[in-house]
Parts: structure tokens; C-alpha cells; sequence
């Protein structure tokens, strides 16, 4: 995995996340709980777009060593189909959503999430191409500027007054910003192709694979589901409010490593060097992460204080739970990617399946008690299921599982350190800004001392490639 490549994806996840976290600040100001909770009900709604459009081909297209024209041309063409079949049952189950939550206003909302699906159909295959190819540098420069265009739009719908609706110009212009640059800036060698053959190589690896993701994406909204129709808007607001907080770093860290870890490893052929490619992202993943999701625990009332309204205080609580559990669940999602470089799709299928599953029987389970509850349930599943996915990789692998262990166990303990500095630091300021302030440049101290104490690696190759960007400045 080259290094340029890796800090291309980092600039688009980070890039487009912060783009959206400023934009959804902004939005907090003009829109109630309420309007965000609104679209935080429909949020499974919204998730399952991507993966049922996709199936799992977008990977399959990604392991292959050389895809054709023609196979990208056969994805693309299916996921337009299944992307209008989609929208046509938004369309007709929109009334039926609406009433099981009892809002009405839910109807419009659901067709026009139809028109998104179709929006994203006509982009996931062009931009699977790109990834392909390694161009991360043209997918970051089109995702960041698609949703800069967007959050735009749905700023300046807000304040027109447009309420919840400027939340789903915000979903909905996404992905067509995307397809206006991808046809303005990506040259696609679209043509009226489909091989049924390939088709059906490919639905052999991504139809494992689509199983799994369908649970994921149920699992990770579920909550606002339940908050929505036995609580009410507000809840599920606040708790909406506090998943986009927290996906920031995690969702951005976790994906920005496996997309490129995957195409990179995925065309190595060399076992042993394969090997060493995945304990050394794996590594790389765990440090970061545990360092952000810690830290950000230990910042995570004078941030909320400064960023928010003070009407946003109630997700404190429910942004603390959600990063003690995002310290394990996207190690564990990153862990499925050696699954797919083994070939054993019906694993990640199967290991999936019954995690995702068991988390949304918890939460139906536990609801009546309230967040904690359901979100602890949550981390001890994901805690299960990351001994049994490292279980599974390390035999896949023939390594020990141990090292995986040691490796999470070491920067597990680092980020408490770091986390604790960083907490301590914050208890000196009466003031919410000095206190953020202060622990922000803690934290950046001190992760930086850990970087290069325990991973000199990439520090050093931070160090020379800021070094040569600043020396061709001057």
C-alpha cells in the first residue's frame, strides 16, 4: 500500500467528513432535534441504498487483477436496474412507512430517497472503476466536492425554511453532484455490453457478501429506528446528532485504510509479503483508531458544548457510548477484508450474519431500558466477534491470533494513556473553549510522540513527504 495513496483516501473520507460535520453544525443551528429526527428514522432506509444496488460486485470488480471494460459495463448496467427497482418500491412502500412511525410527512420523504437510489446507481460503478485503477487522488477530489456543493445546498434550503427538507437535498444532492462530476471529470467508456458469464463470476463473490452487508446496515441504524417509533423525533435526533459525530473519525479511518489496503493487497500474489501487508494495516488501523475514539471521549463535553446549541446537550451521553463501541466495531469490519483476499466471502456472510443479527435482537431487547442499555449489548456482541473474526483470519493466514492480540492490547493501552493526559488537561479550564483548546493540543502532542515512538514507519514517511511538499513551495 503505497503511502500517497493511503493519504489520498484520508483526504477524501476526512476531506468529505469534515465538509459534512462543519455543514451539519451549521444545520443544528437552523433545524430542531425534531427535523433531524425525522430523517434519522428513514436512516436504514437510506443505508440500505448503496448496498442493494451494489450486491458485493464493487468488490468482486476491485479483487480482480485486471477487470475489462466489459465487466465494468455488466456491473454497471445491473446496478442501474436494481437502482430503479429500488426507487419504485420506496415509492410504494412510502405510505406504509409513514404510518408505522406515524408521521405523515414521512411519504414525500421516502419517494424522494427513491430518486437518490437511482442517482447513486449511475455513479458506484464509475467510481469502483477509478479505485480500480488507483486514482484515489480524482475519487477524493470528486466525493470532497460533491458534498462541499451539497451541504451547500442544504444550508441554503434551511434557511429559506425548507426544515427536514433540507436534509434530504443534502441526501439526495450528494450523489447527484457526483454523476455531474464524474461525467464532467472521468472519462467512461460506457457502451451497451453485458456478459452474463462474468456476471455470474462476480454475483458468486458479491452475493456472499451482500447477505452481510444488509445486516450491517440494519444494525447500525436500528437504534434510531427504535428511538423513533417507541420514543419519539427528539431521541432519535440526539442519537442521530451523536452517530455523525462519532462516524466522523471512526467510519473515515477504517475506511480510508480498507479501501486501500484491499485493492493494494488484493494484487499482491506473494503469500508471505501478503501477510505482512495485513498485520502492518491492521496495526496502523488499531493505533489510530484507539487514539481518536479515547481522545475524543475525553473531549467529548467541551466539544459538544462549544460546537453545538446548548438545545444539543442530551447527546453527550449517547456520543461517549457510541465511541466506546466504535473502539471495536470498525477493527472488526476491517477484519473482513481478509476474508475477501482469502476468497472466503461465505465466511464474512456467515460471521456477519449472526453479529449484526444478534445486535438488532439485543437492541429490541433491551430498549425498554433505555440507549445504555442497547449500546452495551452492542459492544459485548462486537467484542465476541472480534475474537472470532481475528480467530478465523489468523487460520486463514497460519499465523497466531495472538498477534493480532498483542498488537490492539498495545495501542489499546496507549490510548488510554494518551486519553487520560488528554481528559486531565480538559479539568484545568472552567471554560468549555479553553478546556477544548488545551486538550486538542494535547492530544496532538502526544499523538504525535506516539507515532513516533511505536510507529517510526510512518512517521518517518510523514515526516519526508511533508518535507518535500513544503521544500516545493519555497
Amino acid at each position: 500500500m503505497r503511502l500517497l495513496h493511503l493519504l489520498w483516501a484520508l483526504f477524501e473520507r476526512f476531506g468529505a467528513n469534515i465538509i459534512s460535520f462543519v455543514g451539519n453544525i451549521v444545520l443544528c443551528y437552523l433545524l430542531s432535534p425534531d427535523d433531524f429526527g425525522l430523517l434519522a428514522m428513514l436512516g436504514v432506509f437510506s443505508a440500505l441504498v448503496f448496498t442493494l444496488i451494489d450486491c458485493g460486485l464493487g468488490d468482486a470488480l476491485l479483487m480482480h487483477k485486471s477487470p475489462s471494460r466489459r465487466d465494468f459495463n455488466t456491473v454497471f448496467y445491473f446496478n442501474v436496474a436494481v437502482g430503479v427497482l429500488l426507487a419504485l418500491t420506496y415509492v410504494a412502500i412510502a405510505p406504509l412507512v409513514a404510518w408505522f412511525f406515524g408521521h405523515p410527512q414521512l411519504a414525500p420523504v421516502m419517494r424522494a430517497l427513491g430518486i437518490g437510489a437511482v442517482l447513486s446507481a449511475l455513479t458506484i460503478t464509475p467510481l469502483t472503476r477509478l479505485r480500480s485503477q488507483l486514482r484515489f487522488k480524482r475519487v477524493a477530489v470528486i466525493n470532497v466536492a460533491a458534498i462541499g456543493l451539497a451541504v451547500t445546498a442544504a444550508i441554503v434550503a434551511a434557511i429559506a425554511g425548507a426544515r427536514y427538507w433540507s436534509l434530504v437535498v443534502l441526501q439526495v444532492g450528494f450523489p447527484g453532484t457526483q454523476l455531474l462530476l464524474l461525467a464532467l471529470f472521468s472519462r467512461w467508456e460506457l457502451r451497451w455490453e453485458f456478459d452474463m458469464a462474468r456476471f455470474k463470476q462476480l454475483w458468486r463473490f458479491g452475493a456472499n457478501l451482500l447477505a452481510g452487508y444488509l445486516v450491517v446496515q440494519v444494525s447500525q441504524n436500528i437504534f434510531s429506528l427504535i428511538l423513533g417509533k417507541f420514543y419519539n423525533a427528539t431521541q432519535a435526533g440526539y442519537f442521530g446528532q451523536a452517530q455523525k459525530l462519532q462516524q466522523t473519525p471512526t467510519s473515515s479511518l477504517e475506511g480510508a485504510i480498507s479501501v486501500t489496503a484491499y485493492v493494494s493487497i488484493a494484487k499482491c500474489t506473494e503469500a508471505e509479503r501478503r501477510q505482512q501487508l495485513v498485520m502492518k494495516v491492521f496495526g496502523l488501523l488499531t493505533f489510530v483508531n484507539t487514539l481518536f475514539c479515547i481522545s475524543l471521549i475525553a473531549l467529548s463535553k467541551p466539544l459538544i458544548t462549544c460546537l453545538l446549541p446548548a438545545k444539543w446537550e442530551p447527546a453527550i451521553p449517547y456520543f461517549v457510548m457510541l465511541l466506546v463501541w466504535g473502539l471495536v466495531a470498525p477493527v472488526c469490519n476491517h477484519l473482513s477484508i481478509i476474508f475477501k483476499l482469502y476468497d472466503h466471502t461465505s465466511t464474512i456472510r456467515n460471521v456477519l450474519i449472526i453479529e449484526k443479527t444478534a445486535i438488532v435482537l439485543a437492541a429490541f431487547a433491551l430498549y425498554p431500558w433505555g440507549v445504555p442499555a442497547m449500546l452495551s449489548g452492542a459492544t459485548v456482541i462486537s467484542i465476541v466477534s472480534y475474537l472470532l473474526y481475528t480467530h478465523t483470519a489468523a487460520r486463514l493466514m497460519e499465523v497466531s491470533a495472538s498477534r493480532f492480540h498483542a498488537l490492539y492490547a498495545m495501542h489499546l493501552a496507549l490510548g488510554a494513556v494518551v486519553g487520560a493526559l488528554t481528559w486531565l488537561a480538559t479539568r484545568l479550564f472552567a471554560s468549555p473553549w479553553a478546556a477544548l483548546a488545551v486538550g486538542l493540543t494535547v492530544f496532538a502532542i502526544l499523538s504525535l510522540a506516539a507515532c513516533r515512538l511505536f510507529r517510526p514507519e510512518y512517521y518517518s514517511m510523514l515526516s519526508r513527504r511533508l518535507s518535500s511538499f513544503f521544500s516545493k513551495r519555497t
